[in-house]
């Protein structure tokens, strides 16, 4: 194997593993915010659950904005008043929280920032 090839490999390697990363990371501050939007609708159990795992598995395939978009239709739909600029925030809040979880290899959140 010649080191050009060698290189190569390494750089598929890295490129894979830094996807895998901003995947993680992603999902994990759109459980976050889910879970912020949760409390803020005051749901809890069973319904919170399946909100969570609906917004998660949405939140894969759909970008930032009609993600958020939903996001606010939804909390509104629930009685609760939050401008998209607001959402916005919170969700770089999760998503800076969620990159330092990755960092240290840990959950952080302990609460929100309602």
């Amino acid at each position: 194997m010649t080191t050009f090839d060698e290189r190569e490999q390494a750089f598929e390697r890295r490129f894979v593993h830094e996807e895998e990363q901003r995947f993680r990371a992603r999902t994990r501050r759109n459980l976050l915010l889910a879970t912020w939007a949760c409390e803020r609708m005051r749901l809890h159990g069973d319904s919170a659950q399946r909100f969570v795992e609906n917004f998660t598995d949405r939140g894969v395939l759909t970008a930032d904005e009609p993600l958020l978009a939903e996001l606010h239709a939804g909390l509104k739909k629930a009685g609760v008043e939050e401008t998209l600029p607001a959402l916005r925030k919170e969700m770089e809040r999760c998503a800076a929280l969620a990159r330092a979880e990755q960092r240290v290899g840990l959950a952080l959140d302990q609460g929100s920032s309602a």
